[in-house]
């Protein structure tokens, strides 16, 4: 009798430690919680689609059978909570401390973009609440010495870092002659930065940057820029602008007064240009993407089979998969949901996520010095060089992963 008490008392003992401190039982889901711009001016990069493309993978996730979290014993199913922002910064703000102290969720996912992202991660920073940005890779979000925030994409001045790699190749297989480039950006924090570094590669690629012009967010009036530009004649353009509705914009306007250089660039391609402009307005134009058909993964090429859409109208969706992924392949790594053991894991300088739909492994770039400042926790995933072709999105560079070959315009 006193044997089965003590074998009853041990294996009670054993399930207790199981449990983690703070919990009276396990929890029955991950909770994860999150902001998105459904509605509001940054919607066309986001909006109802995108919201179904995290409700796609949650679903996945949980058919496989959740994540496997070791001091439960046992896989737990996701539950992503995900509220529209309306792409507004204090809205994100009120509804990150909802999720926080009301839902209380295990996890943060970051908003979309970068001026939403750099208020809602003070959410995550007081509340001690880990959160992994996607949209977001303003250089200021790095250099605030945050301890429980990290983004998986790389700094906005390496954006276009693929594109000029591009040119530069091209131009020196006699492909392609492109002399001279205009660099077009908005005050936007993330454009900013993209316009920045666009400039910087453009030299190092040999081209001679004629103009560097910046105007306000948001801008649809470029007659006396492109009287500027007009004067200079650029080979390329790059827009560092932020959307569809600036960018289509800026083209009508500048084809009204006759200036045709032989390729604009864009930040952004997509859906909305070709609704905007038509197949033949776009054709030729290049611009960034994070998808690429062929590094898409047997979860991902589901995701987009069941939403029954061309990928490439959400051109930043594996952006968002990646950061999803990141926050489940860190619980795994760490076998705990504890908020510290987990920031812990993603802040570990030796911690990396093999994924095959953006290039490369994930890591976190920690105690890097850029000019006076210190960045911390920014990722290494940086966009590929797309351009529409016959009415369709096609990734271009690097040649690798690319759907067809990149075409040069001519004047």
């Amino acid at each position: 009798m006193r044997t089965r008490l003590m074998v009853f008392l041990t294996l009670v003992l054993a399930g207790l430690l199981l449990v983690p401190p703070g919990w009276s039982q396990a929890p029955a889901a991950i909770k994860i919680g999150a902001t998105l711009a459904v509605t509001g001016p940054f919607s066309a990069e986001w909006g109802p689609t995108f919201l179904q493309f995290m409700r796609e993978w949650e679903k996945l996730v949980n058919e496989e059978g959740g994540v496997f979290v070791s001091d439960v014993g046992r896989k737990l199913p996701i539950q992503l909570i995900i509220y529209d922002d309306e792409s507004s910064p204090d809205k994100s703000v009120e509804l990150y401390e909802k999720l926080g102290a009301v839902d209380k969720v295990d996890f943060f996912l970051g908003p979309s973009t970068s001026p939403i992202t750099l208020r809602a991660s003070t959410v995550a920073e007081r509340m001690h609440i880990p959160m992994v940005a996607a949209e977001a890779n303003d250089t200021t979000l790095f250099a605030r010495n945050f301890k429980w925030f990290v983004g998986v994409l790389e700094r906005g001045v390496d954006w276009s870092e693929y594109y000029f790699e591009m040119v530069r190749t091209t131009n020196r297989s006699r492909r392609t002659d492109f002399k001279t480039v205009a660099v077009l950006f908005s005050t936007i924090a993330h454009t900013r930065d993209v316009g920045a570094g666009a400039a910087d590669f453009a030299r190092k690629s040999g081209l001679n940057v004629v103009a560097t012009e910046v105007v306000p967010f948001p801008t649809t009036d470029y007659s006396a820029i492109i009287a500027k530009l007009r004067a200079v004649n650029p080979d390329l353009i790059f827009l560092g602008l932020w959307g569809g509705a600036e960018v289509t914009a800026f083209v009508r306007q500048s084809r009204e007064v006759g200036l045709r250089p032989a390729e604009i660039h864009t930040r952004f391609v997509g859906k909305p240009l070709i609704a905007a402009l038509g197949p033949a307005g776009v054709e030729g134009m290049t611009g960034e993407t994070y998808n690429a058909l062929k590094l898409h993964d047997r979860r991902t090429k589901t995701i987009f089979e069941r939403m029954k859409i061309d990928p490439y109208d959400l051109p930043w969706a594996p952006i968002k998969y990646v950061a999803m992924d990141a926050v489940i392949k860190a619980i795994e790594a760490a076998g705990t949901l504890r908020r510290p053991v987990i920031m812990e894991t993603l802040r570990d300088p030796n911690f990396r996520i093999t994924t095959t739909t953006i290039s490369g492994a994930l890591k976190f770039n920690w105690n890097v010095r850029d000019a006076d400042r210190v960045l911390n926790g920014f990722g290494t995933h940086k966009p590929f060089v797309a351009q529409f072709q016959e009415g369709h999105l096609r990734v271009v560079w690097p040649e690798r992963i690319a759907d067809a070959p990149y075409r040069p315009a001519r004047r």
